[in-house]
């Protein structure tokens, strides 16, 4: 079994076009969860049929939101004509609800399931989801639940530093699309300990100076790159 695992510091970063200059204006869509909660999200539209990428931003109990995840890097996604959602998971931002729920329970694939519903009635394709810190978790939850649900099933998922808290409701057993594991040394454990038994097409990536969840941009700009090339072989 193969799997591709990076050291940052020992690794020529894959080669990714440079992006085209890419209007960062999005429009701020209004959603509303299975279970009533309100919602609010930036979305920039592709052209029908071309794929989406979800962002959820790292835990609300700590204040975080949908603008977290960095212009440069939404750009970059755009430039591939990709469709990007960043969304304010609940308890975060302007979207009502009750933080804790956006990772205990149900409510955290309600979320997602709501930015899904969005791109799939607007015409967008194939769906790869990125998680940052807790956001991993809704991204697991979903993608173990929306095929049980008919609802669109992401093709490829990405945890910007995955850690015990990503397994609160679900395990990773059983999970066989792609999935991109970024983390920084220091926190390494869990995704390491991810690869024994992992599917090839999973991908590990490690950063010696990376930091936790979105701000592994800034502390490793060479993420960004290596997230966009994982999502190229993907989408």
């Amino acid at each position: 079994m193969l799997l591709w695992t990076i050291i940052a510091c020992n690794h020529t970063p894959p080669a990714v076009p440079t992006p085209a200059p890419v209007a960062t204006d999005a429009e701020r869509i209004e959603l509303t969860t299975r279970d009533g909660v309100a919602l609010v999200a930036d979305a920039w539209r592709g052209e029908a049929g071309a794929p989406a990428v979800l962002l959820l931003h790292m835990t609300p109990t700590g204040g975080w939101n949908r603008t977290d995840w960095p212009t440069s890097f939404v750009d970059g996604l755009r430039a591939e004509g990709w469709w990007v959602v960043a969304l304010d998971r609940r308890g975060a931002g302007e979207s009502g609800g009750e933080a804790r729920d956006a990772f205990e329970g149900e409510g955290g694939r309600y979320d997602v399931e709501s930015a899904v519903t969005f791109l799939t009635s607007e015409g967008a394709g194939d769906l790869a989801i990125l998680g940052a810190s807790n956001g991993s978790t809704s991204a697991l939850d979903y993608a173990l639940w929306a095929g049980s649900e008919g609802l669109r099933e992401p093709v490829a998922l990405g945890f910007l530093t995955g850690g015990t808290y990503t397994e609160n409701q679900n395990t990773l057993e059983g999970l066989s699309v792609p999935v991109v594991f970024t983390y920084s040394t220091a926190e390494r454990d869990w995704s390491v300990a991810q690869m024994d038994g992992a599917p090839s097409s999973w991908v590990f990536l490690e950063y010696p100076d990376g930091a936790h969840g979105t701000h592994m941009f800034e502390a490793a700009p060479e993420v960004a790159g290596d997230l966009i090339a994982f999502l190229q072989g993907v989408l």
